[in-house]
């Protein structure tokens, strides 16, 4: 009876958790993660195990790899947009991927991609100082990281309607919080819910651009392939396994192209939004950034060289990526069981690593709340969380570590950069609204900011 009872007692907090995941899974993450090791909670038939320790997170990501996969909550709400590329992939379809795509985001070819960075920015530039007035940042980033994607992928900046694309990655991304809660629940996948039959035509919209593109390419490729353009298209068409020396079937390249799409758009047009909001709340630290900017930038626009030596600018997007990491949590599944710390894993056990909270956990960071670039000044002697690549995280870790990190804050830094050389951004809300997680982490209403010239 006791046992009944208890049980009972704790649906109030169970209804209470769900409602909150619907609403925003950040809401959702129980207090104690901001500054305990691990914490476990039950919702509905799923035991839920958060890691909020570096050393745990090593354990279970790297040490534990083998034995997690992405589970079907991730299959579930963005398969339909992603199928199964390197984000959404298991076992050896995503190893070989892996090792097929490791080439496409090497450091040493992302120069190759900033002309397309530099020549989108400033196109958006002109047309900032050309019409100034009040805009939505988040939505000018969406715009022009979309933008620069595209150009990246196709070489070419009217390819296809890059805005097109972004607002139908915008719709399918928005009722993926349904799907994913629906797995929690454990409700079947055909159930309709809130946003679903327009988030499944965005995504095929999607896939079938993407298809147009490729045949597109492999026609020219046939025709004139000495007319073939060096772009993101061309390294995916090429790639191959290292060890096999398989290639990827075109549903395979459509799966990369929008997994591309969707970690090097929307994650990058967010930390961007972010940034510009913080540093307009902080006019001390944006007089500093825009002194290194107009000592370190040409007119031509950056090289690669230059943006190395912004160690302001970066620290400061980092920062901002601290406080707001686009991609804030990293959900595993327990395929084979193990134990953390003396809990037991079973198998189907949800692992969940919150990154939101390890970037403000208690123990970690000193004063987590606030927004101090200094912390990641190098200083002789001085041990760092951020030093921790499982302390500090925003492109994730182990083995599944984001392969496009390089390519994504060359390209936040050119755009950081541009901007603030030519612009002056303030905000037009008395505070920055709170984080909305819709698998990124949007701001919950837009980012208004004034937009002057500085010269």
């Amino acid at each position: 009876m006791s046992a009944l009872l208890n049980k009972v007692a704790t649906l109030p907090a169970q209804f209470q958790m769900m409602r909150a995941t619907i609403r925003n899974p950040v809401d959702a993450l129980p207090r104690a993660v901001f500054h305990e090791r691990l914490v476990e909670r039950h919702l509905a038939r799923q035991h839920i195990v958060y890691v909020c320790a570096p050393d745990l997170v090593r354990e279970a990501l790297v040490t534990n790899s083998d034995r997690l996969d992405k589970g079907e909550g991730l299959r579930r709400a963005i398969g339909p947009g992603l199928g199964e590329g390197l984000l959404t992939a298991e076992g050896a379809h995503w190893r070989w991927q892996r090792q097929a795509l490791a080439p496409v985001f090497r450091a040493s070819g992302v120069g190759a991609f900033l002309p397309a960075m530099t020549s989108a920015t400033r196109r958006c530039l002109e047309t900032l100082s050309a019409e100034g007035g009040i805009v939505a940042i988040d939505d000018v980033m969406m715009r022009l990281t979309g933008r620069i994607i595209v150009e990246t992928m196709l070489s070419a900046p009217d390819a296809v309607d890059a805005d097109a694309m972004a607002r139908n990655l915008g719709v399918f991304l928005h009722q993926t919080r349904w799907s994913i809660l629906g797995d929690l629940l454990g409700t079947p996948e055909w159930l309709p819910h809130p946003g679903k039959a327009r988030g499944l035509a965005a995504a095929q919209a999607l896939r079938d651009e993407a298809m147009v593109q490729i045949a597109a390419r492999r026609t020219l490729l046939g025709n004139a392939p000495e007319k073939a353009p060096d772009d993101l298209l061309a390294r995916l068409l090429a790639a191959k396994d290292p060890e096999t020396g398989r290639i990827m079937h075109d549903s395979e390249i459509v799966d990369n192209l929008l997994t591309f799409l969707t970690a090097g758009h929307e994650t990058t047009a967010l930390a961007l939004a972010w940034t510009f909001d913080r540093l307009g709340r902080h006019p001390e630290i944006l007089r500093e950034v825009q002194r290194e900017i107009d000592a370190t930038l040409t007119d031509d626009g950056p090289t690669l060289e230059q943006l190395d030596s912004l160690s302001l600018t970066r620290n400061v997007l980092r920062e901002s990526m601290r406080l707001t990491p686009p991609a804030p949590i990293i959900v595993r599944e327990v395929t084979e069981a193990f134990a953390l710390e003396g809990v037991k894993l079973e198998k189907g056990t949800r692992l969940v690593v919150p990154i939101y909270a390890l970037h403000r956990h208690r123990t970690l960071w000193e004063a987590p709340e606030i927004f101090d670039p200094s912390r990641f000044v190098a200083s002789a002697g001085q041990s760092r969380p951020h030093d921790d690549r499982y302390a500090y995280m925003p492109f994730g870790a182990g083995p599944r570590i984001c392969t496009g990190a390089r390519f994504a804050e060359t390209e936040a830094l050119t755009v950081l950069a541009m901007t603030l050389k030519a612009l002056t951004l303030t905000p037009e809300l008395s505070v920055t609204p709170p984080g909305k997680m819709e698998i990124t982490l949007r701001p919950a209403k837009p980012l208004l900011m004034s937009v002057r010239k500085r010269y």
